[in-house]
């Protein structure tokens, strides 16, 4: 079973439209986690002779030392490979890995300014840390319920419990839900309740061949339903997560007498088995340091080439370490040992966030003043003044203002794209003296429900609202990432109500067009001198044209609706990266974008200087 689900979630990572629900393998791994584990304590326990000491213990001998390889080796080739940011960042994920806070972390940092999973090389951990929160209160619950012989009956309402808030929770706060334990824990609980009941040996007694036969293919049935039909577009774990768990569920129930168990129990599936801790820990960073290194997605043969060099990896890391290790010395210095290897990977980590990713490495110093504007600039005490002064209390409300304590005279209301351009626009506005607020929003057209949840949708409304009620603002600036589209005349009429609205109540608008999107990352235009085969993969410019393509529809409605309001302004950011032929990403030596479609903060102070351009030309032309 442990190989049925590593080479769903392996498939899943290397060939997701191989098997769109292999990330579903997880969750089988939770089924028969929480099955192994509640059958050995709840058996200890019933003896009497249950340690949390020793329990702990043998936790640490079977994850800490495949764990701190792996981590060990993603440090030791960010070291050449990664750039301040992305080192950064892995310093972070190591810290949060040695903690088994991996799952916590990942659910704060989805949010307005998150990198893409495929580039955190660490990102798997995340279900070690569910697992191994799971197990700092479950054994202390099967010690307090033992005696009492309610260790199920504690099971099963905890598993109902967890089930409620995952299916309750998936929609409203879905990060939460496929992050945090509470929402996760029945999915352990499940094989927990099948331990405590003694299922497995009932029905090897009591069941036939046949009826064994019939449930370990329907388990089968309802595991390759998870891996067919799920899919990162579906709303999971939520109902959906019923299919892997209790297709798990049925081929443990059917123990070791089902067909499927028996096919299973083969040579070569028991050998995957064995190696599946190991190798779900190295198949992750291997796509992902390609992901990094490519700057996009992997060539399928590379990615075949990583998945072959995991389970080569995977099996001397078993055969040369995890093996050894067994019989060296005590259990008591293999776990002293581990725990202090374990305390010093993850103060690495935390030195290499706090050291904000050692840019002065000499691996990487030759790029340097490129690799600056990778780095996402964000002014964190002015935002947390500027959410203070208007009562945001949550992550998805964010504001910037270029003097927090006094009243703005501009707004600048959008999305990430509006942030982009924020530094260059509001040194501008500061040197005319005015005060400059910046509103993140999701979509920032008036009245637009929010779709499946979006929070940021959701706080978008007061955020216009408040643009248009404060009395002293008399300019507002909108900027966004949305195109407009034929299909879409919801987001039409949306956007003229949210002009009509401006311009009737006296405000100066002024309408930002955004900037050409990228065919690749701009990190592929900085040779890593850290990889031997690493080079600029283009030549860091887009055609004009092409980017006229790809907004033709998109303009051609925003210009009759433009029409309508002959008062509003425009500003086209675009002319300050592109000449008659191309759109230049890198100028003077320096990027002007952080990824395909943000500008980096030097982009964003190009623009600001080509927008005061405008205005002074716009002024002297009054």
């Amino acid at each position: 079973m442990r190989a049925l689900a590593v080479l769903g979630v392996l498939i899943f990572h290397a060939f997701p439209g191989a098997l769109p629900g292999g990330f579903t393998g997880v969750d089988i791994f939770f089924v028969i986690s929480g099955f192994l584990i509640t059958r050995i304590i709840a058996g200890e326990a019933a003896q009497g002779h249950f340690s949390i000491a020793a329990f702990y213990g043998r936790r640490i001998q079977r994850i800490f030392p495949a764990l701190i390889l792996v981590m060990v080796c993603c440090v030791a080739f960010g070291w050449f490979a990664l750039f301040p940011d992305e080192l950064k960042m892995l310093g972070k994920h190591v810290f949060g890995g040695s903690a088994f806070l991996s799952n916590i972390f990942l659910w704060r940092e989805v949010g307005y300014f998150d990198t893409a999973a495929e580039t955190k090389p660490l990102l798997h951990l995340w279900s070690l840390g569910i697992e191994e929160q799971f197990y700092v209160a479950w054994p202390l619950l099967i010690l307090w319920a033992a005696p009492r012989r309610k260790i199920l009956l504690c099971a099963g309402i905890l598993a109902a419990l967890s089930f409620a808030l995952n299916v309750g929770g998936i929609r409203a706060f879905p990060s939460a839900t496929f992050y945090l334990p509470a929402a996760r824990a029945w999915e352990l609980l499940a094989g927990a309740v099948l331990a405590c009941a003694g299922a497995v040996a009932a029905l090897g007694d009591r069941a036939s061949k046949r009826q064994l036969d019939l449930i370990s293919l329907l388990g089968l049935l309802m595991i390759a339903l998870s891996y067919g039909l799920v899919s990162k577009g579906r709303a999971f774990p939520g109902w959906w997560a019923l299919l892997p768990v209790a297709g798990a569920v049925l081929l443990i129930a059917a123990g070791p007498y089902g067909l499927v168990n028996r096919v299973l129990g083969s040579k070569a599936l028991v050998g995957i088995g064995l190696i599946s801790y190991p190798l779900y820990l190295w198949h992750w960073p291997l796509l992902s340091f390609a992901q990094i290194v490519e700057s996009g997605t992997p060539s399928a043969t590379l990615r075949g080439a990583a998945l072959a060099i995991a389970v080569l990896l995977a099996w001397a890391t078993w055969r040369l370490l995890e093996r050894p290790l067994r019989g060296w010395r005590t259990p008591r210095a293999r776990v002293a040992m581990l725990s202090a290897a374990m305390v010093a990977v993850a103060a690495g980590g935390a030195l290499l966030y706090v050291k904000d990713g050692l840019p002065q490495r000499r691996a990487i110093a030759e790029s340097e003043r490129m690799q600056k504007a990778l780095i996402l600039v964000e002014d964190v005490a002015n935002a947390a003044a500027c959410k203070q002064r208007y009562g945001f209390d949550t992550l998805y409300k964010y504001c910037l203002q270029t003097w927090p304590e006094r009243n703005p005279t501009v707004a600048l209301i959008g999305d990430s794209h509006a942030y982009h351009v924020s530094a260059g626009l509001g040194a501008w506005y500061k040197k005319q003296g005015e005060n400059m607020v910046m509103f993140g929003t999701r979509i920032p057209y008036w009245g637009l429900d929010p779709a499946s949840g979006d929070e940021y949708q959701a706080v978008t409304q007061r955020m216009l609202e408040l643009a248009l009620e404060i009395p002293t603002i008399h300019t507002v600036l909108i900027s966004t990432a949305a195109k407009l589209s034929d299909g879409n005349t919801v987001h039409m009429a949306a956007l003229r109500e949210t002009l009509r609205r401006y311009t009737q109540a006296g405000k100066k608008v002024i309408f930002l067009h955004d900037v050409p999107a990228l065919g690749f990352e701009p990190r592929s235009c900085i040779r890593r001198p850290g990889i031997a085969s690493s080079t600029t993969r283009h030549d860091c410019s887009i055609s004009r044209a092409e980017f006229e393509r790809n907004t033709a529809e998109h303009e051609r409605l925003l210009a009759a609706i433009l029409a309508e309001f002959p008062a509003v302004q425009q500003f086209r950011p675009a002319e300050a990266l592109c000449d008659a032929k191309r759109c230049r990403v890198d100028v003077g030596g320096t990027l002007m974008y952080r990824d395909n479609n943000h500008l980096s903060y030097e982009g964003d102070l190009r623009v600001g200087a080509a927008f005061a351009a405008a205005q002074a030309s716009h002024s002297s032309s009054k």
